[in-house]
């Protein structure tokens, strides 16, 4: 709770353990009245004044609050709603799904690319906007990457181990240039279903002495990872049951906050969140061969580090800066609630609880 520092009587877990005390009454309470009675009275002592539900399902559960408290509410979308895990969550997503897009009063994307699918599923135009992704710049430092004294160069990733992450494909490309003699470490960040899967690629490429696996980390100890590497290799794709990043991941701005060149895939939004051949080398999903020559260019050419670096840099600043898009965001709230704010309305609205923001749920 260090980043939401919410009272407990604040808080309201949606869905939850099953089968708690709370769990239970919760239920029943739903069950009789159809509605979030618990919910309703925290935001009602809180003075709220518009929803701000994170995930798709998450709004679909949000709807009943809307309906009793007369509040706007508005729906971010991050990818998640698209695979099958909304569906095995909610049931019947896509009918629910719809029932979200017609009472939901606005929703967000990370970019063009998720905002025309939400529009090809039958959203209206009107009410999806782009609110991008944003970071503390403070926290990412920019340092110029130059080839080590060594020659030996440091490629890195970071995420989940699920299909959609691409991390096999980074494995058959580190190998291919290793082959190719080039030097490198490839330090791997996550863990998760697919574990065993990389650790026997990984051995059966005998690829123990050119990774290094840290599993999950906290943000600082990830941060300190990012500085210290000189590549970030993100092969997103689309996963067979239709997952994907539905926006881009996060590590791709920090990356290029921090000054490092930066190899992914044209995949989703990503190609609006870096500078493709600029910042980037962006290739095609699936495609282990072209990761590896993409690797093998950078590495074959540190010269271009410190310009690609400086270009995803002066990119972040100018459109993912967190001192920029919080009052983007909150002006979507105040658009809302049909007014513009008084003086000192703005920051106090970012500092206090009067806006519900995060009915949310680690998908």
């Amino acid at each position: 709770m260090d980043l939401f520092p919410v009272p407990p009587s604040n808080r309201y877990a949606v869905g939850g353990r099953p089968y708690t005390v709370s769990w239970l009454c919760r239920w029943a309470l739903r069950r009789v009245t159809g509605r979030h009675i618990l919910a309703e009275q925290i935001l009602r002592n809180r003075n709220a004044r518009l929803l701000h539900a994170h995930f798709g399902p998450i709004g679909w559960w949000a709807l009943p609050l809307k309906k009793a408290l007369g509040l706007p509410i508005l729906t971010t979308f991050y990818g998640y709603e698209f695979g099958p895990s909304a569906e095995t969550l909610l049931g019947d997503w896509p009918r629910r799904r719809q029932e979200l897009f017609d009472k939901g009063d606005l929703f967000l994307v990370e970019g063009p690319f998720m905002q025309h699918r939400l529009t090809r599923l039958g959203c209206r135009r009107e009410k999806v906007q782009i609110q991008r992704v944003a970071i503390d710049l403070r926290q990412t430092p920019f340092r110029p990457r130059k080839l080590r004294s060594d020659n030996k160069v440091i490629v890195i990733f970071a995420g989940r181990f699920v299909e959609k992450k691409g991390l096999t494909y980074a494995l058959q490309a580190v190998r291919d240039v290793r082959d190719m003699g080039f030097g490198v470490e490839f330090r791997i960040i996550g863990d998760g279903p697919l574990a065993d899967q990389v650790y026997a690629l990984i051995r059966e490429n005998k690829l123990e002495r050119d990774v290094r696996l840290f599993g999950f980390l906290d943000y600082h100890d990830y941060l300190r990872e990012m500085r210290e590497a000189d590549i970030l290799l993100q092969p997103s794709v689309t996963a067979a049951s239709g997952d994907s990043e539905g926006g881009a991941p996060t590590t791709l701005l920090e990356a290029q906050a921090l000054g490092m060149p930066v190899i992914s895939t044209y995949h989703a939004d990503i190609p609006n969140v870096v500078l493709p051949g600029r910042s980037a080398i962006l290739v095609p999903e699936r495609n282990s061969e072209a990761l590896a020559s993409a690797m093998a260019y950078l590495m074959g050419h540190p010269s271009m580090w410190e310009e690609m670096g400086r270009n995803g840099r002066d990119f972040v600043e100018r459109f993912h800066d967190i001192d920029k898009e919080r009052p983007a965001l909150e002006d979507k709230y105040f658009s809302l609630l049909g007014h513009s704010p008084a003086e000192g309305e703005k920051s106090s609205l970012a500092r206090t609880p009067s806006v519900l923001s995060g009915l949310s749920r680690s998908f």
